[in-house]
């Protein structure tokens, strides 16, 4: 495997070392994170809430305002639909939250999975109004294709609000006020990548604004920092590029989310063991709760964690904590036995293919968890990978995982005459289909993904952010690092590559196949650890290369650097 550095732009590097502004790691950093100017990277490094580009410039937000401040002052009921991921459901929280807050009548629905599906579909709306007599609904993480169900609500004389960021398909429905920022012209504007969490925190930030000019009392008393950690939580989980205002609302919903949390989110925090005696990181979210929300959708059982989020009881927080805790341990048991079967599947037919298509049935095939075995096929073999698993009525239903640069919603686009529903972003989808159509999907699939890697079989590569000398392997190297946190899709972690060095004594076994490893800087020893990379030590007495990230291990109350290993190789001298 070839290691190399990361890409990054010369000159953006040279602009910003110039006059020691930056120092030459961070300008290389930032050279290499879509940064373009100074006053960019200072935007970058000192992110401010005040830096939040007004709402209402988002289109449709003007008309989604106007219409839910109607509803609010005729006493109209509200229906919230939301997605069951953890972006829905902050998603709904919030909306649910900020409408409560202003006197409004409302309520929500989430899709159960297994019985309703994704989205706004005529099943959850059928449930969600019955019994109601809701005149508008605003659907939440869904709805930009739904044109059928806009239809639907139209002839009920209902209106429909869409606060949705997931591409739109073809035409979208003239029935309804869509809040989406891929529908606009302008590609790059600072909102343009907000997940629906974000929306939500804009919509909620619109509403308050517009009825504070009218001197709206309950509005005043809206604190809207209170839906940083939810809205951060969301964009988060739902892999969006964290820069510009995913950045904003990443970075001060993680500092609100250690410093001042709801009572819901202070349960699940005590029950996921996150320490708040430390600044929360994106990983937690990522590796902690997030896993602890989806596990209710995979379940069939969402409105546990949206009742969490909206409970202020501190008893009934806690049972819903340990709840969310026991669906999240089930799913993981359910998760080993599928990745099993899942790996089996792709190494057995799909080793020399560009992309992985695998599928079954039985009792571990289950389609809440899909997505996950996807993503953990994706990262262990380098490729897109899709996994589908047969629901009751003969279809297959199931998400897949992306790689860098490439886009899976084109390639399903490109199948799209196959498939029942799709949907997603270029990292990340959803889909359905006949088993009748699933050969022929598989080789388009494929074939689609291949046109987009090009001819040219090129060697795996390694990327490294960039080369470090063990000498700077130090506390003020780390506190340099982060900076750039909070740290996710677009914003990865940075990797640094050591060149020559030895290991400082025998590696040790940990845990269940991890190691602890360490190297002398000069000054003193620094530890590091190896996760399930148990089978691959390196040996302590030969010159190596290793790839690190870099994170502080607090224990004992003493706070420590610490490398976690990404990958070794034996040095070569040039």
């Amino acid at each position: 495997m070839i290691w190399q550095e990361k890409p990054f732009d010369r000159d953006v590097f040279a602009l910003l070392k110039k006059n020691n502004v930056f120092s030459p790691l961070t300008a290389k950093l930032l050279s290499g994170r879509s940064i373009s100017s100074v006053d960019e990277a200072k935007n970058f490094l000192s992110p401010k809430l005040a830096y939040l580009t007004d709402p209402f410039d988002i289109p449709q937000m003007n008309q989604s305002v106007d219409r839910i401040e109607t509803a609010l002052a005729n006493k109209e009921e509200i229906l919230l639909i939301g997605d069951y991921d953890a972006d829905g459901i902050s998603s709904v929280s919030i909306v649910q939250k900020v409408l409560s807050e202003l006197g409004g009548n409302s309520s929500y629905v989430i899709p159960k999975r297994h019985d309703e599906g994704y989205g706004l579909t005529q099943k959850v709306l059928e449930r969600g109004l019955e019994n109601k007599s809701a005149a508008l609904v605003i659907a939440l993480d869904c709805g930009t294709n739904s044109t059928e169900e806009a239809n639907f609500l139209r002839e009920k004389g209902i209106d429909l609000i869409v606060v949705d960021h997931h591409q739109a398909k073809g035409t979208v429905s003239n029935h309804a006020i869509i809040l989406n920022p891929h529908l606009g012209e302008n590609e790059h504007l600072p909102w343009n990548n907000l997940c629906t969490a974000g929306l939500a925190f804009k919509l909620a930030h619109a509403l308050t604004k517009s009825l504070k000019t009218q001197d709206d009392p309950l509005a005043a008393k809206v604190n809207l920092k209170e839906y940083l950690p939810l809205s951060a939580m969301g964009t988060i989980a739902d892999l969006v590029p964290l820069q510009q205002e995913n950045r904003i609302i990443s970075k001060f919903g993680l500092k609100h989310l250690g410093h001042n949390p709801s009572t819901g989110i202070k349960a699940l925090l005590h029950e996921s063991k996150i320490d708040r005696n430390h600044y929360p990181k994106s990983e937690d979210i990522t590796f902690k709760l997030a896993p602890m929300i989806n596990a209710c959708g995979r379940m069939d059982n969402p409105t546990v964690a949206t009742s969490l989020f909206l409970e202020k009881d501190e008893s009934t927080c806690r049972v819903l904590a340990r709840k969310m805790n026991e669906y999240n341990e089930e799913r993981k048991f359910i998760e080993s036995q599928l990745s099993e079967e899942a790996m089996q599947q792709a190494e057995n037919e799909f080793t020399d293919k560009p992309a992985v298509v695998v599928s079954g049935s039985g009792e571990w095939w289950n389609p809440g968890i899909v997505g996950i075995v996807a993503g953990k096929l994706a990262n262990s073999l380098g490729k897109p990978c899709l996994v589908l698993a047969k629901s009751e009525n003969g279809e297959y239903r199931g998400s897949g995982r992306g790689t860098a640069g490439l886009d899976l919603v084109l390639a399903l686009a490109e199948c799209k005459d196959l498939l029942l529903h799709w949907g997603g972003h270029p990292v990340a989808v959803g889909l359905s289909i006949n088993e009748s159509h699933l050969e022929e999907f598989t080789n388009r699939f494929i074939s689609s993904v291949d046109k987009q890697i090009g001819k040219a079989k090129r060697e795996p590569s390694f990327e490294i952010d960039t080369f470090i000398k063990q000498t700077e392997l130090n506390h003020k190297l780390l506190e340099e690092v982060e900076l750039l946190a909070p740290f996710g899709q677009a914003n990865p972690e940075p990797i640094f590559g050591i060149e020559k060095i030895r290991l400082y004594g025998k590696p040790r076994k940990v845990g269940t196949g991890h190691f602890q490893f360490s190297i002398h800087n000069g000054e003193e020893a620094v530890s590091g650890i190896a996760w399930r990379m148990v089978e691959n030590i390196p040996p302590e007495d030969i010159d190596l290369d290793i790839a690190v990230r870099l994170q502080w291990n607090n224990w004992n109350q003493r706070k420590n650097l610490q490398m976690v290993l990404e990958s070794w190789r034996i040095h070569k001298a040039q």
